[in-house]
């Protein structure tokens, strides 16, 4: 297994004292709107290399890229 047996130990425990204080379905809420944004920022960087590369084509078709 990857990571640091350490601080996946004490992500464990973090995780069952959030489910005991507001329950299995906050934690799991949390997780999913953390991925969310993960994705958001995915998708965002993305985007934006997508757009670099549309251009550096249109350039490249029109003969102008060097």
């Amino acid at each position: 297994m990857f990571g640091n047996s350490w601080l996946r130990l004490l992500r464990r425990e973090v995780e069952a004292l959030v489910r005991k204080k507001r329950g299995h379905n906050y934690l799991m809420g949390r997780k999913a709107k953390t991925e969310l944004a993960r994705i958001n920022r995915e998708l965002q960087r993305l985007k934006s290399q997508m757009a670099a590369l549309e251009e550096r084509k249109s350039k490249l078709i029109g003969g102008s890229g060097k």
